[in-house]
């Protein structure tokens, strides 16, 4: 007899995302690890939303391109013209594309890209063009007489070219028909930049230093030969990636880490894709740089087995560093305060913030027995989708907690949620008959708000972004911010003992003045003080923890606006 097993699906509820769009022309890589296939990957991983027109199919693994054939200019002229048309124009606001990125092109492509330079300056779409010449496996796949046809084509009209050391000797000799002089010092290095951008024409360059890394012990540069004879070499060179802006004539020098290996097929393809998908998202150039060097950096290092038999791929699968203060080294110093939560509620960008949430309109209504019910049954119906995210947070926490003391902790702290979350439901359908399962689809406040979805969609946000001490901070003001509007609301109480007040109210207030919710209070406040107490920050990264409480805090305050502004 047949079995059939009927299952019904359900979607939970998910927040509306705006994309942002990058068009990249490129070749295909068989393989995945460069080229169409590794732009497509990295704009992903950042959250941007990847169009296509490919150049050239080919037939390449990590070892070689065997062969590949390009695709025909009336192909690549409709390809463009669709895309253009369906991204770029008949907007009565502004189009999603932000960024058409270049790799390997061909006389065709660029052909079928020229006739739409004026539109896409008109709609500010910026040209970022990666000029590959050679693969990583040392297969020539832009010959000198295409250089020059692209040069004298799309350079011009370039916001930001990328080509490495190498390639960009290549564009000096050829454009220029002169020799390059040996980069014997920084200076020297500044004026190779310049001439980049003089002799191509492009607004801005970036010359890539990884073939050709500085000793920091020297102040020179040294050859990619020593990596093959010292095997101290990584411990004492750096990479210096330089970008020249000729608008301001000002150079940024981007000093990293050296990362000795040969798996650095499709680094080139990522990073320019990785540098178009953030310029696509609003960041400035000279922030949108570091942030993508550092992706590079996150996919070479957490490769685990290497993929193929030649120069191995990068991870793209990881997730992009957001915050530019996380990232740039600079001093650190002990955080010489004993009471951490005193000190972010007291600071100056948080300290009115801090008290419009623990003193807010719901407590006072609350406690005067003025606040409709059907607005508190709101209030408890997104608390209760709330708890669930709170516990999401805290598991993440857990994942990237440093000892196993504090993922026991937060074990803990998600087992008394779930605690209060059943407690939450049993109430719910007890005495108001509410099953959130049951009724999910029926009730519309059973469904997050926009005051919900946005407090949820920042704490997802800093969990999967923020390392564990940046989470804790974020967790923060929810803790401690009922306990001490828990403190206002009986203090408010008790100079108003003649007021009558609903025994719910009564209840509610008495949950968060409570022994058992202030004892978690103080213990959240001496976890805070011991994970600061041996901690050293640079003052980026405090002024970005304290923008991270000072968010959530405005968050918690507009949890509760909703709420009265529905009253009105």
């Amino acid at each position: 007899m047949v079995k059939v097993k009927e299952i019904k699906l359900t979607t939970n509820s998910i927040s509306k995302t705006n994309l942002v769009a990058v068009l990249t022309i490129a070749g295909s890589d068989s393989s995945g690890g460069a080229g169409i296939e590794a732009d497509l990957k990295t704009l992903t991983a950042h959250g941007v939303y990847g169009l296509t027109c490919i150049s050239a199919l080919t037939a390449q693994n990590t070892q070689l391109v065997k062969s590949f054939e390009k695709t025909p200019q009336p192909l690549l002229e409709s390809i463009l013209e669709l895309n253009f048309n369906d991204f770029l124009f008949g907007y009565d606001h502004e189009p999603p594309l932000k960024v058409v990125k270049t790799g390997m092109l061909t006389r065709e492509a660029i052909n079928a890209l020229t006739p739409y330079l004026s539109e896409l300056n008109k709609f500010n779409v910026k040209l970022v063009l990666d000029p590959v010449m050679v693969s990583t496996s040392g297969s020539t796949l832009f010959k000198l007489q295409d250089l020059k046809y692209c040069a004298d084509h799309l350079f011009k009209h370039a916001y930001l070219i990328t080509p490495n050391f190498i390639e960009a000797q290549a564009l000096v000799k050829t454009l220029s028909n002169r020799d390059i002089e040996k980069i014997q010092s920084l200076d020297d290095l500044l004026k190779f930049v310049k001439d980049v951008q003089t002799i191509v024409g492009c607004e801005n360059v970036l010359v890539k230093g990884g073939h050709l890394p500085w000793d920091i012990n020297t102040g020179k540069p040294t050859t990619d030969a020593d990596t093959d004879t010292n095997s101290d070499f990584a411990d004492h060179i750096v990479v210096k990636d330089v970008l020249y802006e000729s608008k301001s004539d000002t150079f940024t020098i981007y000093e990293s880490e050296y990362i000795n290996s040969e798996d650095t097929h499709g680094t080139g393809c990522t990073l320019a894709s990785s540098i178009s998908a953030n310029i696509a998202k609003g960041y400035n150039l000279s922030d949108a740089i570091p942030l993508s060097i550092d992706y590079i950096h996150q996919g070479m290092k957490s490769m685990g087995q290497k993929l193929g038999h030649g120069n191995g791929p990068l991870n793209h699968i990881n997730n992009p560093t957001t915050n530019i203060n996380s990232i740039i080294a600079s001093k650190s110093h002990p955080f010489n305060h004993k009471d951490v939560l005193q000190y972010f509620k007291e600071h100056p960008k948080i300290k009115d913030n801090w008290k419009a949430y623990t003193q807010h309109e719901f407590i006072r209504q609350v406690v005067h027995d003025k606040l409709p019910f059907d607005r508190f049954l709101y209030f408890l119906k997104q608390d209760y989708y709330y708890l669930i995210n709170y516990a999401q947070i805290h598991a993440l926490a857990a994942s990237v907690a440093p000892t196993y003391n504090q993922t026991h902790s937060e074990s803990l702290i998600i087992g008394n949620i779930v605690n209060e979350i059943e407690r939450h439901k049993q109430k719910l359908c007890d005495e108001y008959d509410i099953d959130y399962e049951r009724d999910k689809d029926l009730d519309i406040e059973l469904q997050p708000g926009s005051a919900c979805l946005a407090y949820c969609d920042y704490l997802l946000k800093m969990g999967k972004s923020q390392d564990f001490i940046g989470i804790k901070v974020a967790l923060a003001p929810c803790l401690h911010g009922y306990a001490e509007a828990g403190i206002y609301g009986k203090q408010l109480r008790e100079s108003n003992k003649d007021q009558t007040i609903s025994a719910v109210y009564e209840s509610w207030l008495g949950d968060y003045s409570s022994e058992w919710y202030l004892n978690a209070h103080e213990e959240g406040k001496q976890a805070l003080n011991e994970l600061f107490r041996d901690e050293k920050l640079t003052q980026e990264r405090i002024d970005e923890l304290v923008d991270i409480f000072n968010t959530v805090t405005r968050l918690e305050e507009a949890f509760w606006d909703e709420c009265l502004e529905r009253v009105q």
